[in-house]
């Protein structure tokens, strides 16, 4: 017995009802029976949907990374393995057009839904002739488009739809680590699938493992500037929040200080409010959304967050402090986290710090990744 959806094996997840057999581990992307057929999403892709313009010239990296996912995209998946703020959006363009250019189905799943938000945009101005459709929660009364934009959630939608699938930030949440929302995902597509990440863990190269792809890597960004290394500050905790206190008075940029969860954000943001202009997000925060515009917007000079931020926003002139207490953080978290800073061609302002009360193998193997990736040509 096995769940069509989700590819679930294991019995005890198995219920059956008056109507027949349905799989608990992913009911709550609605029930599907095992004895019902899962069709696919049928749709026309329109005329002149592959034309796409870029208002910049990619690099050179850029486009030899671009031509050689495009080309192993026609018989194989891609791991497109890039630093943070290397254009791995843009390194797609390519491939899609191709796809869309023989009436072909394409999906760029991601994460969270402001990132979403972000790129259905960004495709419009690459895809000026294309439907370009976001779906995510509380946004899917159209499903179908010349290019669909969703997060990974919305993916239980188009059973095997999918010719081209981009999944990006596959070392995130929600797809991190959760085997039920992977399968689902790599089952709403019936083609090819580019994995996009900045890092690569276990649970990545156990799908890898089943899969036949090549590899694109990519450890430049466009300026061709290293990636900027952190400053590690070993203290206390009680001591590192005095020199938290020292740092935010030094910086001439805003900050982003990101920390290990929601009560703690609350909490030095009560206490630094009283000496800074500042802020503070998480992910159900009701304000989110406000406090990030004005956060860009440069109404406060810093702001404390959880890993809400730690993608999809690109701040010029912009900080990075990560308070590092506990293992919560991976090394995703803490590449992620760092690559907020000098994301721009021009040479910005910005300086990144680890402060921790203990090494760690997130912070070794982060350092790692930015020493390996800044010796690479």
């Amino acid at each position: 017995m096995k769940c069509k959806r989700c590819g679930n094996t294991d019995k005890n997840y198995f219920y059956k009802g008056h109507k027949g057999t349905y799989c608990r581990k992913c009911i709550r992307f609605s029930r599907v029976l095992l004895e019902e057929e899962l069709n696919s999403f049928d749709y026309e892709i329109a005329y002149g949907a592959d034309d796409y313009v870029f208002e910049y010239e990619l690099t050179q990296r850029q486009k030899e990374a671009s031509r050689k996912c495009a080309e192993y995209a026609k018989d194989h998946d891609v791991l497109l393995h890039c630093v943070c703020g290397a254009g791995k959006t843009e390194i797609v363009v390519e491939t899609i057009s191709n796809y869309l250019s023989q009436k072909k189905k394409v999906a760029y799943a991601i994460s969270r839904r402001e990132v979403v938000i972000e790129l259905e945009k960004r495709f419009r101005g690459f895809f000026p002739h294309a439907q370009v459709t976001g779906v995510y929660g509380g946004h899917h009364d159209i499903l179908s488009g010349d290019l669909v934009v969703c997060t990974c959630h919305q993916l239980y939608r188009y059973y095997r739809t999918f010719d081209l699938l981009i999944l990006d930030e596959v070392d995130a949440f929600p797809l991190k680590g959760n085997e039920t929302l992977m399968n689902i995902s790599l089952n709403s597509c019936a083609g090819k699938i580019i994995f996009s990440t900045a890092t690569i863990d276990k649970d990545l190269e156990k799908v890898l493992a089943r899969r036949d792809y090549k590899i694109v890597s990519l450890y430049r960004r466009p300026s061709g500037r290293n990636l900027p290394v952190p400053s590690l500050i070993y203290l206390p905790k009680i001591m590192s929040l005095f020199y938290l206190f020292y740092l935010l008075r030094k910086l001439d940029t805003q900050c982003i200080v990101f920390v290990q969860s929601k009560k703690q954000a609350m909490i030095l943001y009560r206490i630094y409010s009283l000496f800074y202009c500042c802020t503070y997000v998480y992910s159900d925060l009701k304000e989110r959304d406000d406090n990030i515009k004005a956060f860009k917007d440069k109404k406060y000079q810093f702001i404390f967050s959880t890993t809400v931020l730690e993608r999809g926003i690109t701040i010029k002139d912009v900080s990075i402090i990560i308070l590092n207490y506990s293992k919560l953080f991976d090394e995703s978290n803490i590449i992620q986290m760092l690559g907020r800073v000098d994301r721009s061609i021009e040479k910005a302002k910005g300086s990144s710090y680890i402060i921790s009360n203990h090494s760690s193998k997130a912070i070794n193997d982060s350092m790692k990744y930015l020493q390996k990736a800044n010796s690479s040509i």
